[in-house]
């Protein structure tokens, strides 16, 4: 059986090959798959682990014949296909994309790769599977990024909206009516057109409105939209992020599905947060990285049960971290007491109480 360290227990884990998550995906509280990268690569990159017991126990269940973190260069030069993120339907029905899709319909054993555009970002609900796709790309990000549905396990897209351009899109579902489509731009340049946008629908995508990034201006700092997140009935919060500065962080939460937003307080901490959960109006969560080192850098989880005007740290660990991509590999709640968080990307924690108390898991994710 694995340990489990409860916070406030600060863990500093040496480097080493230890296999790293890529990204999580559930179908239900203990029903689960992760998807990994590990020292033995070969011809096959991206290993796929599953969990029926809510993770307190990890076996390999497949591969798929794709790069995936590190393992990109022992596949080659880069230029064949690769994914980063992991999705499941029900029990058989899988997708691993960004920026190839794989999928797979039992329950993770094997994978084909599915001829088609490029895959940005794909959530099930219901019976149903939405993707962003995209065929074009150096604008400097994808030109044409269109989003799609298909039955779960289908392999017919139909598309549900026009055309439109981001430097990087996030795609949010709740429930199978609201979608909630956000595409960042590269705000390098400071021009004012730079913002994030933001695309809603609450008809399962049949419709979409459009609205700007509801970020704005704090004591003359411009923020930019930098994740979001939803929770039933008609929640959407958006994590600020100081486009100078990016320590310096707010939510924008809006309780009737991306019409109005309310600012809340400044969040606390001198790190950057990188990923966000909500799981009502009232309970928030976000996750914030630090240190930028690739031995030692800082992860942490702050939690709001006031809707955003407090936080108190709740989880914290050290570990090694890639500087050039900190992004937290998954934050996210399977029901509105069991939610899973990954700081370090060799370990797990879970909540069984709407995240007041989390417990670390060691666990060996491949012999």
């Amino acid at each position: 059986m694995p340990r489990t360290t409860p916070y406030p227990t600060t863990t500093t884990v040496p480097a080493s090959s230890r296999p790293e998550i890529e990204d999580l995906t559930w179908v239900s509280a203990t029903r689960g798959w992760a998807l990994v990268h590990t020292a033995r690569c070969g011809s096959a990159c991206s290993e796929v682990m599953e969990t029926t017991d809510g993770g307190a126990t990890w076996g390999p269940v497949g591969w798929i014949d794709a790069a995936s973190g590190p393992c990109r260069a022992d596949c080659g030069d880069g230029g064949g296909p690769a994914v980063t993120r992991i999705r499941f339907a029900n029990d058989l029905d899988g997708y691993a994309y960004d920026p190839s899709l794989f999928v797979t319909s039992d329950g993770g054993e094997t994978w084909t790769e599915e001829n088609g555009p490029s895959v940005a970002a794909l959530e099930p609900a219901g019976s149903t599977v939405m993707r962003i796709a995209y065929t074009q790309s150096g604008c400097p990000g994808p030109c044409d990024l269109t989003v799609e549905e298909a039955p779960a396990g289908g392999t017919n897209w139909n598309v549900l909206s026009r055309p439109f351009q981001g430097d990087a899109v996030q795609l949010v579902r709740r429930g199978v009516d609201d979608a909630y489509v956000v595409a960042f731009e590269n705000p390098a340049g400071g021009a004012d057109d730079e913002h994030a946008k933001l695309m809603l629908s609450h008809d399962g995508g049949a419709s979409w409105s459009a609205r700007a990034d509801p970020c704005g201006d704090v004591g003359g700092d411009e923020y930019d939209a930098a994740a979001i997140a939803a929770a039933s009935p008609s929640v959407l919060a958006v994590l600020c992020r100081d486009r100078v500065g990016s320590q310096a962080s707010y939510v924008d939460l809006s309780t009737d599905g991306g019409g109005d937003f309310t600012a809340r307080p400044a969040l606390p901490g001198p790190d950057t947060a990188a990923a966000l959960a909500a799981i009502s109006a009232t309970d928030l969560l976000v996750g914030t990285v630090g240190g930028m080192n690739p031995q030692s850098g800082r992860f942490a989880l702050f939690s709001s049960n006031d809707g955003g005007a407090h936080w108190q740290q709740v989880a914290a660990e050290t570990g090694p971290i890639d500087p050039d991509n900190p992004a937290q590999p998954f934050l996210g709640f399977e029901t509105a007491s069991v939610g899973r968080w990954i700081g370090d990307p060799s370990d797990l924690w879970e909540t069984t109480d709407g995240g007041n108390t989390w417990f670390r898991q060691t666990i060996g994710l491949a012999p």
